[in-house]
Formats: structure tokens, C-alpha cells, sequence
């Protein structure tokens, strides 16, 4: 009887050393595995943000040279975008606030360089995707000043003005706009 316990005894000491090691494989495989998706959260993050360098360069250079200035808006508005898709997937990597920023300013470069349409994708894009609008330094909303850039169509539209929370600048050119296509 001693040996059938004493064999007893072996086999469940051998079974818990053995779960044991599969507690300990686990735990280092769990390890290695978050190691390795820290490393990817970490290279996204720096692609993100040298795309972003990259996309203000061109906006900068855009800025300050006006032949091309439009096809440098363009490109800077594109590369932008790119920024942006670049982390959709894993969008909770970077600040929302520098996300709404960057990709705010892809929609701006689009209307600067002319390119309407891309501009309107886009924004629709950012309304779909920020649940939150931008407000500029004078106190006026980024999200109506798109709209009203983008979804000008109303040719009476001159009393909506002072309801709209515009910039003075934009007010005073949809104003100019609406005065001379009645003429």
C-alpha cells in the first residue's frame, strides 16, 4: 500500500508542476505578446506623427510661396489625410484634439488649393468621425465656417449671416459673394 500511495503522491505533485509550467509559459507568452503590440502602438504613433511634420511642411511652404501655392495646399492636404487614415483602426493612440486639429487643417488646405470636392468629402469624413466641433482664436466655429464655405448655394442667404457663428472674415466675403451674384 505504501507504493500505490507513495506513487499516488508523485503523480499529483508531477500534475501541479506541470500546470504550473503552463501558468508560467502563459504568463510569459501573455508578456511578450503586449511587448510586441507596444512596440506597434509605439512605431504608429512616431509614423503618425512625422506624417503630420511632413503634412504642415507643405502647408508652411504653401503659405509663404504664392506661385504653387495651391498645388502645395493640395499636397499638404493629402498627406494630411493620409495621417489620418493611417491610424484609423487604432485612432485612440493619438490625442483627439491634435487628430481634429490635423485633419481640420487637411479640409482648410483643400478649399485653399481649390479643391472643393475633396473638401466636402472630407468634412464630411470629420463630421462623421468627431463628435466635437473646433473653435477658432476669435471665438467662431470651425464646423459653420466649413459649412458655410462648402454648402454656399442659397443665393438669399445674406439674413442667415448673423445667425451663423462665422469668422468676420468669412461673413464679409459671403456677403460680397451674395451682393454681386444678385447684380
Amino acid at each position: 500500500m505504501s507504493n500505490i500511495y507513495r506513487n499516488l503522491i508523485l503523480v499529483a505533485l508531477s500534475s501541479f508542476s506541470l500546470v504550473s509550467c503552463n501558468i508560467s509559459t502563459y504568463s510569459q507568452s501573455a508578456k511578450i505578446q503586449n511587448a510586441i503590440e507596444n512596440s506597434k502602438i509605439n512605431t504608429l504613433s512616431r509614423s503618425y506623427n512625422k506624417c503630420i511634420d511632413d503634412g504642415k511642411k507643405f502647408d508652411a511652404l504653401a503659405s509663404s510661396r504664392k506661385d504653387a501655392a495651391n498645388s502645395l495646399y493640395n499636397k499638404s492636404a493629402k498627406i494630411l489625410t493620409d495621417c489620418e487614415n493611417l491610424i484609423k483602426e487604432n485612432a485612440y493612440i493619438i490625442n483627439e484634439s491634435e487628430r481634429m486639429k490635423n485633419y481640420a487643417l487637411t479640409i482648410q488646405n483643400y478649399i485653399k488649393a481649390g479643391n472643393l470636392i475633396q473638401a466636402s468629402i472630407n468634412f464630411k469624413d470629420f463630421q462623421n468621425t468627431f463628435n466635437n466641433d473646433l473653435v477658432y482664436e476669435d471665438g467662431s466655429s470651425f464646423t459653420e465656417n466649413i459649412e458655410s464655405l462648402l454648402g454656399y448655394k442659397d443665393a438669399n442667404i445674406s439674413g442667415k449671416f448673423a445667425l451663423i457663428n462665422n469668422s468676420k472674415i468669412i461673413r464679409t466675403e459671403l456677403k460680397r459673394i451674395n451682393h454681386w451674384s444678385k447684380n
